[in-house]
């Protein structure tokens, strides 16, 4: 059995700044109490290595009167800046910057009197962040399904997409709101490149492999991104956060595994996994 790993594999760009970020804020303020608010990136191991080495994540600001606060990769709305700035917390921004390129887009729309219209999870931090720039004006929709049964009341639409969606649904969604009524329809490609280059590698993957093991954590929209279009090519496709979520069953009379990671998922996860396969199958 040959297995073989998607050639855009690891963390992306956006995640190892953010996690170098946290690192330097932790080795800068020893004694003193380091935040992340919220997961600094959607992988439990790594928040806990993270945590090992002093960065308490927090849901919110309850208690938190001082300190150092890491906003997290998936960004924050200009009201929390506002409230931490109030606070007196030292803050350091892990933005990834193509979040914060969709979040002045987001902001110029809303200024210039545009209904923005967001393709994204609306339970999302990054899409959170988006429509406090938004001024919560924005509308969420997580495909083409949910543009059918909106009225568009102004003649000006702006549409953006989170940065971790596929191109695919994107473009469905700009088909669907092509059938609406309006003088101005501004699209944006917001879709960070790393995403759709780790999409098109796993994708290539998965025509040939007779398994696909996708690896990332639950709660990371660009793993389960990746989860959906390798399942719509190879039938036998797992998403799993560890190697010791790996079955037996699943590598039975196999001649190609495919191993794709999502963009918060680090080396050493990947090896684990690709060695785990190897022993099921020697055995």
């Amino acid at each position: 059995m040959k297995i073989k790993i998607a050639e855009c594999s690891g963390f992306c760009f956006g995640v190892k700044r953010a996690i170098s970020m946290a690192k330097q804020a932790l080795e800068k303020n020893k004694g003193r109490p380091v935040y992340s608010l919220g997961h600094i990136i959607h992988n439990s191991q790594v928040v806990e290595e993270l945590s090992r080495e002093g960065l308490k994540a927090i849901k919110d600001l309850d208690g938190i009167k001082e300190g150092v606060i890491v906003v997290s990769s998936h960004g924050a709305s200009p009201a929390l800046f506002e409230q931490l700035k109030s606070r007196g917390l030292e803050v350091i921004d892990a933005t990834c910057p193509f979040v914060m390129s969709a979040q002045k887009i987001v902001k110029a729309l809303n200024e210039e009197g545009y209904t923005i219209i967001i393709l994204g999870d609306k339970e999302h931090p990054e899409v959170k962040s988006l429509l406090g720039f938004a001024k919560d004006k924005a509308i969420v929709v997580k495909d083409e399904k949910k543009i059918k049964g909106i009225e568009m009341s102004s003649k000006k639409i702006g549409l953006i997409s989170q940065t971790t969606q596929s191109s695919e649904n994107y473009n469905k969604v700009i088909s669907e709101i092509m059938k609406k009524g309006f003088l101005e329809f501004r699209v944006f490609n917001t879709i960070c490149n790393d995403t759709k280059k780790r999409q098109d590698s796993a994708a290539r993957l998965a025509k040939n492999a007779d398994t696909m093991i996708i690896v990332g954590g639950r709660m990371s929209a660009n793993t389960k991104r990746l989860f959906q279009i390798c399942s719509g090519i190879c039938k036998d496709t797992y998403h799993i956060e560890t190697e010791v979520e790996l079955k037996t069953d699943w590598f039975t009379s196999r001649e190609l595994v495919g191993i794709a990671s999502g963009a918060s998922t680090p080396d050493w996860i990947i090896e684990k996994a690709k060695s785990k396969i190897t022993e099921i199958s020697n055995s």
